[in-house]
């Protein structure tokens, strides 16, 4: 919560709106290879957002109502070997 509150506060204090990546959560910052975003869903710009649309995107639970705020990108394994170029 201290680090949305010091993102909201600094785009106020600079006159500006709160833009995609002002906040980074301690997750994300000590993530070194960058797996995990933090953003807002309704701004189709932002990264959350667009990793939302992803087709391999799912949540742990969706499907009995739940409405999971945390999703994951499914990983892509392709054991065909003639596909192997393709994925």
């Amino acid at each position: 919560m201290q680090r949305i509150q010091e993102g909201k506060l600094s785009a106020k204090r600079d006159g500006r709106k709160l833009k995609d990546g002002d906040i980074k959560s301690a997750c994300q910052q000590a993530c070194p290879t960058g797996a995990i975003a933090f953003g807002d869903l309704n701004d189709p710009e932002s990264t959350v957002a667009k990793w939302s649309d992803v087709n391999r995107n799912y949540k742990l639970l969706a499907e009995i109502g739940t409405r999971p705020r945390t999703s994951f990108l499914a990983r892509i394994r392709n054991p065909n070997p003639k596909l192997k170029g393709n994925g």
